[in-house]
């Protein structure tokens, strides 16, 4: 994987479950929902098994020897998102929005490109799956494994719609171009069942020190816990930090799952040691940036009465095809912050690389243009100032 790169400094492209919403918490622009997945029994131990069959993540030895040792890494800047807008709402697609996650960070730093992409191509196109619901990461791959190519938040009707769990955005009404094809998509479990809990946090911490972020999963067996974490997420500020211990060993009778996006640690102070989480609940007052931390000293094979796990670290182990620049243009190359812009089509042109794709604002345009050179170039019109 090539270094980590912040903010891309270019745009390359190529053409039966249940609901549970719990309690609710003001924030900036509205009320928020905190929708939990409730598989069947059947549909939890296959996401188990599907877990437990799948490769172990790559480690990388070098880091590895470094992850003995104390400090902090946080990969939430290679992000593009809006907190407040990143809310799955009454729709039960935590797995979807984590998965996400993953891919957009690993988009920047294989690619250099900084982009939000799409959630509702994965609610609405979806065959295997209801748009809204449950699902693991396994799900998640099994989509992109036959889709082929992610898409951005900013292609038309690729915008997330579906927070109200009404599930009436088309598939078909989604425009896929352009889009980041995909060569290959894995499925990546981090060993953390069984090894203890200093090799646990060794190998999470190596698998984001890689650069990749982590698909969390988890399970707690009453509704009694998960009233708890809610109280947690709808009252305590960003610093605090939740520990999953309380709720190992119980029967799973009320019990629930969710799946968020782990972006990095600090365990600078060791008796304040913990993973940074992005979660897909929007925001609260407390929590302007959608995140919650949680413990690092917890423990790692923490299960029901039965035995059966309730933490899963997962990842991707992704591979984007060979993209296509885009560049943009509009008049005084003012593209609502959109990089490459440029002015004319003709600058355009002239600095894009044998492949491109130029994105031109509506209106009308009078230039004479060349090509001086073999380019593959495709010019698409009628953008509206913000792309």
């Amino acid at each position: 994987m090539k270094g980590m790169a912040r903010k891309g400094l270019r745009g390359i492209l190529a053409g039966v479950l249940t609901l549970a919403v719990f309690g609710v918490a003001e924030a900036d622009d509205g009320i928020y929902t905190n929708t939990l997945m409730h598989p069947d029994d059947d549909t939890r131990l296959e996401w188990i098994r599907n877990f437990e069959r799948a490769p172990l993540a790559r480690m990388d030895d070098e880091l590895q020897f470094r992850a003995a040792f104390r400090g902090s890494l946080s990969l939430l800047s290679y992000l593009d998102y809006t907190p407040s807008e990143r809310d799955q709402g009454a729709c039960n697609n935590c797995w979807a929005w984590a998965g996400t996650g993953v891919v957009e960070i690993a988009l920047n730093m294989e690619r250099e490109i900084y982009d939000r992409l799409s959630v509702q191509l994965i609610s609405s196109c979806n065959t295997a799956l209801s748009c809204c619901e449950g699902g693991w990461l396994s799900d998640f791959v099994s989509f992109y494994e036959i889709e082929g190519y992610t898409i951005p938040w900013s292609n038309a009707n690729a915008n997330w719609q579906n927070r109200d769990g009404r599930c009436d955005v088309s598939c078909e009404s989604i425009s896929t171009l352009p889009n980041y094809p995909l060569s290959s998509i894995t499925l990546e479990r981090i060993a953390t069942h069984g090894v203890g809990q200093a090799q646990a946090i060794s190998n999470i911490k190596n698998v984001l020190n890689q650069g990749r972020a982590v698909w969390f999963g988890f399970f707690m067996s009453t509704r009694e816990d998960w009233s708890s974490f809610n109280t947690f997420w709808n009252t305590q500020i960003e610093e605090t930090s939740w520990d999953f211990d309380a709720s190992c060993g119980k029967p799973y009778i009320s019990g629930a799952g969710h799946a968020v996006l782990c972006v990095g640690y600090n365990d600078d102070d060791p008796n304040n040691a913990y993973w940074i989480m992005l979660n897909s609940w929007g925001t609260t007052l407390n929590r302007p940036n959608g995140l919650f931390r949680v413990n690092m000293d917890i423990n790692y094979d923490c299960s029901d009465s039965l035995g059966r796990p309730n933490l899963f670290w997962q990842t991707l182990d992704i591979e984007f095809d060979a993209l296509t620049e885009i560049v943009y243009v509009a008049p005084f190359a003012s593209c609502g912050g959109h990089t490459p812009c440029y002015g004319t089509i003709q600058e355009a042109i002239n600095t894009s690389g044998a492949e491109a794709t130029i994105r031109i604002v509506e209106g009308r345009n009078f230039e004479d243009v060349t090509l001086n050179s073999a380019k593959n170039i495709r010019l698409e019109g009628g953008w509206d100032s913000t792309f």
